[in-house]
């Protein structure tokens, strides 16, 4: 689906970052005003908004790494030279943190992109059925951005309107909402994305854009960090009942490039191999540096000791995770689950199109069965099927492991559906958003970390970046930064 990230010349003329207003607007206005006109310019202006979702600040590195080293799950190695990384595994977050200030300024980079879209491409005369999807994605992908950030820093500010000259630094610079106003956006916004996007696309260079599916999905895991149960199993069974995907039979499958957007994929970040700046960097980041082996390798996160040793004996995700030899090569535990070798020798790692998974089905699997224990005050016969679903592919083929979950209470099977999220999803950005919202990070990185790692109950949140707040007078910093 590359087609989704090519960038219109004169669009980015008119595009402004974050909440600073552009100086020299007024010579583009023309742009803005003029370049909306076709089907294929409303095309064009929807694949710019996707374009953000693989950039460095986004899913390219920073948000899942963030993730990664912030929980329990990873530390900043050692050794890197990146002091801004290790605040997130000492709890050391500073409000000038280059990392926080990248994810806000490219988050909103996305939200004013969708807000042109919804501006502009109602009023073109095109395909009506294009002209709904067109606006279909951008609600899902604003969501998608504002779900990110209300959960990373808790109230934001809230804009709808494109940047433009017209507007008025009140119009600008705005104060943050409160996290229920955020929320409430972000709902709307995908309910409004799931009445216009289709089941399924038919067109193979459609592959990747954001289905009904996907907003579904994601609409039960707004739901599920709510805690308004009702609706996250509500969604979460929409997506089961459309018959639109299942679980690969190997774990392994939904790390293989000629799987990208198959079956267990709801939605995905795309990226690819023969272009250097659309490659992915969740592989290298992984894999450790070996001269004339791993050139590429950064091994800028490892695993930490509490995360190996929480798989159950036997798990086949945690050989298809983890590795500690290659060839003659031994080495401190890495993660190498991007790393497809039968597409990439280890010297072209760094060439890598492996995708980044926002959702995959197994997640819509366990959120369902989460939300049917919370509802209910403990599991239903479905909670199970759907968890089990999960635990029997982790087997592998194999018996006398990995038992199904039967006869626990509410807090044991809550505990074993979280515990099951932690090695489903290694390094796929979720496990600092299921500490915050199980309201679990304190214990769970104290006990991972020890002592190089103190975080308090500040730490819900990260910082607001400074430099926001020193180009927005109305922003006020979060408790305790």
């Amino acid at each position: 689906m590359k087609k989704i990230f090519i960038i219109p010349t004169l669009l980015l003329l008119v595009i402004v970052i974050s909440c600073s207003k552009e100086l020299e607007l007024t010579p583009h206005q023309i742009y803005y005003d003029n370049f909306y006109q076709t089907e294929e310019d409303a095309l064009n202006a929807v694949n710019t908004v996707y374009d953000v979702l693989g950039t460095v600040n986004q899913y390219s590195n920073t948000l899942w790494l963030l993730q990664d080293i912030s929980s329990d799950d990873c530390n900043a190695r050692p050794t890197l030279d990146d002091p801004n990384l290790h605040q997130f595994t000492t709890y050391n977050i500073q409000p000038s943190n280059n990392y926080l200030a990248g994810i806000w300024q490219s988050s909103y980079l996305g939200i004013s992109r969708a807000n042109v879209v919804l501006e502009k491409v109602p009023a073109i005369n095109m395909d009506s059925a294009i002209r709904e999807r067109a606006v279909g994605e951008a609600r899902f992908l604003r969501g998608v951005f504002y779900f990110n950030l209300v959960r990373l820093f808790g109230e934001v500010p809230i804009i709808t309107v494109p940047v433009s000259a017209s507007l008025t630094d009140e119009e600008i610079y705005l104060a943050k909402s409160p996290v229920s106003a955020v929320y409430a956006r972000i709902i709307e916004d995908l309910t409004m994305a799931a009445e216009r996007l289709p089941l399924k696309y038919t067109n193979a260079n459609d592959k990747g854009r954001a289905s009904r599916g996907a907003a579904w999905g994601l609409l039960s895991k707004v739901y599920l960090t709510t805690n308004d149960w009702a609706n996250a199993s509500l969604y979460a069974s929409k997506v089961i009942d459309s018959k639109q995907y299942s679980l690969n039979a190997d774990y392994i499958s939904n790390f293989k490039e000629v799987n990208k957007n198959g079956k267990e994929s709801v939605f995905e970040v795309q990226f690819y191999k023969k272009a250097n700046s659309e490659n992915s960097q969740m592989v290298i980041a992984g894999l450790p540096s070996i001269p004339g082996l791993f050139a590429a390798g950064t091994e800028t996160m490892l695993p930490t000791t509490d995360l190996l040793n929480s798989f159950e004996t036997g798990d086949h995700r945690k050989d298809v995770t983890f590795f500690s030899s290659y060839w003659f090569y031994t080495f401190e535990p890495h993660i190498w689950k991007y790393w497809d070798q039968d597409a990439y020798k280890p010297s072209a790692t760094t060439q890598s199109g492996a995708d980044f998974f926002v959702m995959r089905f197994s997640e819509i699997l366990l959120m369902y069965a989460e939300a049917l224990n919370e509802a209910n005050s403990g599991p239903t016969a479905e909670a199970y099927t759907a968890v089990n679903l999960v635990r029997a592919r982790a087997r592998n083929g194999k018996t006398g492991i990995l038992p199904d979950l039967a006869g626990l209470d509410h807090d044991a099977f809550k505990k074993a559906v979280l515990n099951e999220r932690r090695h489903e999803f290694v390094s796929e950005g979720h496990r600092w958003y299921d500490l915050v919202r199980t309201g679990t990070l304190i214990e769970s990185v104290k006990r991972a970390k020890g002592d190089i790692s103190n975080p308090t109950s500040i730490n819900y949140v990260f910082p607001i970046p400074q430099r926001e707040l020193d180009n927005n007078k109305n922003l006020k910093q979060n408790e305790g930064y």
